[in-house]
């Protein structure tokens, strides 16, 4: 191309000056007008060959990224901890990656937003990365979980955390068990004293010898027309009542409970107790 562009040039100036000449003979006319029939050309190739040398300059090469094609589940994934409570224990975990051959780069993933979190590492600097033993394979990293739950006095919040580690080989990523850790608030005074009220009530009724003296269907209906009342009036979560032939489930403040009709042998036999 760089030749092309040199012969294009080289011939452009030749005609350019052959049309510089101060005779006014025939000849001169003659080259001027050949300069002329060889003007267009030449300056369209010269003009395509320069944008043609920008856009190549211009142009980038993507790279693309590593991918993988397929995933196996061949590590484990463990933690320090399981169940945060909010204002006992300090939010922040160690998660350890086992399993894993020869040095790699190992990373720890959201599961339920793909996103990495960190990079684990093998280096024995336990302060900072939570890895005790240097190369033994156990790859760690310590990482503080969102506890910044809406301040909200009477309603307790709760969160379910899923992360899994994974490092990538090739076209295959090699990926850990999913571990989950449960972060949550103390139940609240209000939450509190409305279970409370759904617990008196019932034994209330349980209690009564009007009721003692149904038998197991009319206990039934009787318990559901005290649950959906204690449900109209917010104590009992709306939609958590379910009726067997023995049993009613129900739960207050999303905790479930379950309510036996009839009483459990140790409750009427004296040989149990």
């Amino acid at each position: 191309m760089k030749m092309k562009t040199i012969a294009v040039l080289s011939a452009l100036m030749t005609v350019i000056l052959s049309g510089c000449g101060t005779g006014d003979n025939k000849e001169d006319a003659s080259s001027a007008a050949q300069s002329k029939s060889v003007d267009t050309p030449v300056s369209s190739e010269v003009l395509e060959v320069t944008e043609s040398a920008v856009e190549t300059e211009e142009s980038t090469v993507d790279i693309p990224e590593e991918q993988f094609t397929e995933s196996v589940e061949d590590l484990a994934l463990f933690t320090d901890k399981r169940d945060i409570k909010i204002g006992v224990d300090d939010s922040e975990v160690i998660f350890v990656a086992r399993d894993i051959i020869d040095a790699q780069k190992v990373e720890l993933i959201d599961a339920d937003t793909a996103q990495v979190i960190g990079v684990m590492l093998d280096n024995g600097e336990f302060e900072k990365s939570g890895d005790d033993i240097m190369g033994d394979a156990w790859y760690s990293l310590r990482y503080k979980l969102d506890d910044t739950f809406p301040a909200d006095p009477d309603v307790s919040e709760d969160r379910k955390y899923r992360f899994y580690a994974r490092y990538i080989d090739g076209t295959t990523e090699h990926r850990t068990n999913t571990a989950e850790i449960f972060v949550y608030e103390s139940f609240t005074d209000k939450e509190l004293k409305k279970m409370d009220s759904a617990r008196n009530k019932i034994n209330e009724l349980q209690a009564s010898e009007d009721f003692k003296a149904m038998d197991t269907g009319g206990k039934k209906e009787k318990m559901l027309e005290c649950l959906r009342q204690l449900e109209d009036e917010g104590i009992v979560d709306k939609g958590s009542i379910h009726a067997s032939d023995d049993s009613i489930t129900y739960s207050s403040c999303e905790i479930p409970v379950v309510v036996m009709l009839e009483p459990m042998p140790w409750q009427v036999d004296s040989r149990y107790r």
